[in-house]
Order: C-alpha cells, then structure tokens, then sequence
C-alpha cells in the first residue's frame, strides 16, 4: 500500500510548515523526563490493561473484538482524534516510516498501526506504545510521546508494525474513562437499543430503588442496573444478600437485570438471584445483543 491508497482510506499525513526535527536516538541517557511524564510512560510500560506484563490489569472490555469499534471510539473521542488521524494498515510501508522518523508536526497527533490475530483495536495500541517503551525506539517531542514497534526490534531491518505520535495523558484519560461505571452502562444501553429496547424515564415510588436506567420494549418494562467489583474473586453472601434485597423493592411492573461480571457468582448465587426473577447478564450476552441477538428475550 502506497501514500496514495493509506490517504483514500481518509487519512491525512502531518501538513504543516515548521515540522520538529529529532532522533529516536537518545541523545542523554537516561532520557530528561519530567516527573509527570516519566509516572505517564512508568504507566504505559508496566500497569496498563492487557498488555504483557505481571502487573498488568485484565480489562474484557478492552479486550474483546466484537466490542472494540465502541471501546476504540471512546479511545479516540477522549483524545480529540479523528479518522484522519488514525488508521489500521496489515503492513505499515518502509517510506511511512521515513516520512516520520526525522521530522514530525508537533501539533497533529496521528497513529498507524497493525493488528495481531484475533487482538482488538485498543490492545494493539496499548502493546505497540509498550514495546516502543520497552525496545527504546521511543522519545518526547514537546508534550508528544513518538515511537516506533518494530517486528524483532531492529529499525534498520525489520518490519514497522506501527507508529505513534500523541499525547499520552489523554490516552490514560482515556483509558480511566474506559473502566469507569458510566462506560459500562453506555456498552449496556447500545446493546439494548440495538436489539430493539427503548431508553424511557420510569417515576419510581418512594422507596423504590435506583436504577442505572430503564428500557422496554412492546409491554415488557425493564430496569437494569451494572454492577463492576475490582480486586476480588468472588462475590461473597453478604454483599449478594444486597444484591436482592435491592432488587425485592422493585416496581412489580418491571422486571429487574443485573449486568455483572458472571465468574464473580457461584452458582448457588446465581440460583438465588434467578428464584428472585432478576435476569443476570454478562458480557457474552452484552456480545450477542451487539450482534442484533435478543438474549434478553430469550432467557425471559
């Protein structure tokens, strides 16, 4: 693929009359990083979601293909990018990379990137800044984090398998708002949405009990709420006995969804859950219901 064919895609490569001459070449070793910038890259190369690290967090969001145009978009909306900006080649051309190895604009940020097997879109990005970290075929242009992955680590030799130019603060923006609650909900609302359910505004009675929102579809009335929990295996009896007793309040009207990360639940805690007729969803289901499957109205 030639500059030609990459620019049709819509892509548009950095236009701008005073480029920003450097070196991936460290010219003082270690790197002069301030504090922020050295806690950001610390960040990028150990503790970011899904990358090939022991400290590595699991995100499945992140992680899954059939979600990765959402988790991707959200990428790219936090970080002010458009798709002009980005773009996803099988193999990034040697004149690609000598049209940005010496000279960039410091004020467009772009990437182009490949993908491995079966890897969503946000996972290759994340792997790509952490082996230009951790290969050291990166360097800080102003408040631009540039870098390099190469395929067996040799500029000179190898295949470029992608290049980076942004501003990393708002990809760990980014990526914060990626784990956050609202984020989850939005996953659960589209899916919904896209399997026919409408979002509507339900007055609760007094005593009620909050739901993350409310859709139906046809007479059937339903109110889900999304439940994440960070740093434990199982959830344990008490907080499930919770769980229902939130659930037991409800509007006999509608019928209560708990959106829940299902490996958290024994199965005697599902059965709990299920005598109390609250529909338990996870992210399979969420996958489905992305592919126009309406799960929920088959398991009601």
């Amino acid at each position: 693929m030639d500059f030609k064919e990459i620019k049709k895609r819509g892509f548009v490569f950095d236009d701008c009359q005073k480029k920003v001459s450097y070196s991936i070449y460290h010219q003082e070793k270690p790197l002069p990083l301030s504090d922020e910038m050295m806690t950001i890259i610390e960040y990028l190369l150990w503790y970011v979601p899904n990358i090939s690290s022991i400290q590595s967090p699991k995100n499945e969001l992140i992680d899954s293909i059939a979600f990765e145009d959402f988790t991707f978009g959200i990428v790219k909306q936090v970080m002010n990018l458009t798709d002009k900006d980005v773009i996803f080649l099988k193999d990034i051309p040697r004149k690609v990379v000598e049209y940005y190895e010496n000279e960039i604009c410091p004020h467009e940020e772009k990437l182009i990137l490949t993908t491995g097997h079966h890897e969503s879109k946000t996972n290759a990005l994340l792997r790509h800044i952490r082996n230009s970290i951790a290969h050291g075929y990166f360097n800080i242009v102003e408040d631009l984090f540039v870098g390099f992955d190469f395929q067996n680590n040799d500029c000179k030799k190898d295949e470029c398998t992608a290049f980076i130019k942004i501003k990393p603060r708002t990809l760990l923006d980014a990526l914060l708002r990626l784990d956050s609650e609202v984020t989850a909900e939005q996953l659960a609302l589209i899916a919904l949405q896209r399997t026919g359910y409408e979002a509507e505004k339900f007055h609760r009675k007094k005593g009620d009990p909050k739901f993350d929102f409310y859709v139906k579809k046809g007479k059937k009335r339903y109110a889900l709420e999304v439940k994440k929990y960070h740093n434990i295996d199982v959830l344990d009896e008490k907080e499930v006995e919770n769980l229902i007793d939130s659930f037991s309040t409800c509007d006999q009207r509608i019928i209560p969804i708990l959106f829940i990360n299902t490996s958290l639940l024994t199965e005697q805690s599902k059965q709990r859950l299920r005598r109390e007729q609250v529909v338990i969803l996870d992210i399979k289901n969420i996958q489905q219901m992305l592919q126009r499957r309406d799960i929920l109205s088959e398991i009601t």
